[in-house]
């Protein structure tokens, strides 16, 4: 069971309010690291400082890096990786790379183990001590000078038609950096197991950013297509920021989508050499970690340049979960609210910003996808901004314009999308077991049809007053998992209080400095989680939250013991608004956020091997102080903000 001591003390500063005639003392509130207004950078806000917004979002997608020869990607199911499959593309982009890759089989792909083997390659390029054929060294643009450009009818579509390595190639150019070299420059794509190499773009990543303004207090919320982007990374934006826009914004808080289709951003994703079995140094694109940096900073400055008096209309669905969610880890316990705000111009009427707030991995293209992508958040975002048609199921929903903001919810469990068709706006249903970019479009416009209809039902707030604290902590990383990938340089970030000479067990554990935040904008509340966020710490752990679905499988081996499960007001609660909305993987990503009362690790390789039962999610935790330390932060930050409200 968890203790929460710090929420004790918050309902009794409002307990302590409510008795007349003479109050005691009021008790010394935990002092957030910053908070507005009020704060140092900050001054008190006036009744009447009126509400600002400025919204923008700039492309983060990269263009310069080598692909794979696509026959020495995993062909393991013929259906769905033939060229004839209902995806897009001529080559079999099937995921990760084949073990037998640094084998020399010539660049077809096919090794004297394989069945169809029948004689070395006429092109002489088998067992000619040449381990490139797995990959075009041609360079980062992906152009050879023996190559032959692809037909001009398809020059152009984003693929490779002629399965060179080149995309939409035209005449050589001439060598270009890494051409030739022997290396690799290619990108590595998170999400699901490694060596999954970047063969192409489906849709643009972007970085987007939303500034709020009221009197002296500013924030910055800015949304990245990424797995997850580090707290250090936001440390690093803001220094950016501060170099473009001098003490201009008190807070920055950074998010990232969770996208399994985008490249590595934590590191941890890279690449496997199949003869040792250890990923070899880290996943990351410096080039791509360093314009996420730069491209949030710019996108936060031009959005401070684009302040408007705004309106805020905010409506809020419950959806249920058929057809568009799915626990993978008992308890079945979901949120189901999708939430939408419109940030509109006070004058014009003009869309600033659309958020929108659900929670749900974006995995729906699975891990045999080789194309760059947001996921379904390509689909959401661009359904909101451009509109929709009208369908037999559903009226057009006019284009909003103006900037869409994803913020991803509570996707821990793991909440995910791959385990059911889904049916489009148009009723057209998409197989499970055929994972399309029409698919994927698809559930993204799905949820931006949600969005609109929350507008449809929703209010425009009439006052909307702005305040926002933050709380910096440290957490031991107990995953020993993680202890290899510190050990060798995976994590672009900081580690604290530990001895780097000595072994990392017992008392010697490294920790990581992240952050808590809560965000108030009038009938409006946030809180942040720098990991993936369970339902259940967020909406509780009453079975009405499991919506008809069984609670706890009948067939769980190792199911959790709910008696143990905590009895404490979930943050949905204390947060006190009737508009609730939580933002994980905001500020950090640090994994699961498992709670304790359900973390159970294997007797032999804990965090490296899984229990018997639904047990994933611990071997991608930092272990099991995560849920503790964030609430005892959290709980400061409640107690303060229940001492200055009254």
């Amino acid at each position: 069971m968890r203790t929460l001591t710090t929420l004790a003390g918050a309902a009794a500063v409002v307990a302590l309010a409510a008795c007349p005639p003479e109050p005691p003392p009021t008790p010394e509130l935990p002092a957030p690291d910053l908070f507005c207004p009020g704060g140092p950078t900050c001054s008190e806000t006036l009744a009447d400082d009126v509400l600002l917004a400025g919204a923008s979002k700039r492309v983060v997608t990269p263009t310069h890096f080598e692909v794979a020869n696509a026959r020495y990607l995993q062909g393991d199911r013929p259906n769905y990786c033939a060229p004839e499959a209902p995806r897009q593309g001529p080559d079999a982009i099937c995921g990760e790379l084949k073990d037998t890759h640094l084998d020399d089989c010539g660049r077809d792909g096919v090794c004297p183990s394989d069945d169809v083997w029948t004689a070395p390659d006429a092109d002489g390029s088998e067992r000619d001590d040449d381990l490139t054929d797995w990959f075009f060294d041609c360079g980062l643009d992906r152009i050879c000078a023996d190559n032959v450009p692809e037909p001009i009818d398809v020059r152009g579509n984003g693929f490779d038609d002629d399965g060179d390595g080149a995309v939409d190639d035209g005449d050589y150019p001439g060598p270009d950096d890494g051409e030739g070299d022997g290396e690799f420059q290619g990108l590595w794509i998170a999400g699901y197991g490694n060596s999954r190499p970047a063969m192409g773009v489906k849709d643009e990543l972007s970085v987007r950013a939303l500034v709020l303004r009221q009197g002296d207090a500013t924030l910055a919320l800015v949304t990245v297509d990424a797995v997850g982007i580090f707290y250090d990374e936001q440390i690093r934006m803001k220094e950016k920021l501060e170099a473009l826009r001098p003490g201009q914004v008190d807070a920055l808080f950074v998010q990232a989508s969770h996208s399994h289709e985008a490249p590595d951003t934590m590191g941890q994703w890279g690449y496997i050499d199949p003869y040792i079995g250890l990923q070899q140094g880290h996943g990351r694109s410096d080039e791509h970690m360093e314009n996420i940096r730069s491209q949030g900073a710019q996108a936060v400055a031009e959005a401070l340049d684009a302040l408007v008096p705004v309106t805020v209309k905010v409506g809020q669905v419950n959806v249920g979960i058929e057809g568009l969610v799915e626990d993978g880890r008992d308890p079945k316990i979901f949120n189901d609210a999708v939430t939408a705000v419109a940030l509109d111009d006070a004058g014009s009427g003009a869309a600033v910003a659309t958020l929108v707030n659900w929670g749900n991995h974006p995995e729906s293209l699975d891990s045999r996808n080789n194309f760059i992508s947001a996921d379904y958040l390509h689909g959401a975002r661009e359904g909101l901004e451009d509109g929709m048609p009208e369908t037999t199921l559903h009226p057009a929903r006019p284009a909003r314009g103006g900037v869409a903001l994803y913020l991803q919810g509570a996707v821990g469990g793991i909440m995910g999308v791959n385990a059911f068709p889904i049916t489009g706006r148009d009723g057209t249903v998409y197989p499970n077991d055929q994972k399309t970019f029409a698919r994927t479009d698809a559930y993204g416009q799905v949820i931006a049809e949600h969005a609109f209809a929350a507008l449809d039902q929703g209010e425009v707030l009439t006052r909307t007053p702005l305040r926002f604290s933050l709380k910096a902590y440290r957490a031991p990383v107990a995953n020993q998992a993680f202890h290899v990938g510190i050990n060798n340089g995976w994590f672009d970030r900081a580690v604290y209080d530990f001895d780097p000479n000595q072994p990392i067990l017992g008392d010697n554990l490294p920790h990581l400095e992240t952050a808590v935040a809560l965000i108030y904008l009038g009938d409006i509340a946030m809180v942040t989680a720098p990991g993936e966020l369970f339902p259940e710490t967020f909406v509780g752990f009453d079975p009405v939250h499991s919506h008809g679905a069984e609670t706890i499988s009948a067939d769980n081996p190792n199911p959790p013991d709910l008696s143990l499960a905590p009895t404490e007001p979930p943050l949905r609660e204390l947060l006190g608004a009737r508009f609730a909305l939580p933002l994980g993987l905001c500020q950090d990503e640090t994994g699961y956020l498992v709670e304790p009362y359900d973390f159970k690790l294997a007797a032999q390789g804990p965090y490296i091997e899984e229990p018997e039962g639904d047990h994933y999610e611990e071997t991608n935790s930092i272990g099991p102080e995560a849920v503790p330390r964030m609430l005892a932060a959290l709980g400061d930050l409640f107690t303060f903000e229940a001492g200055r409200a009254q």
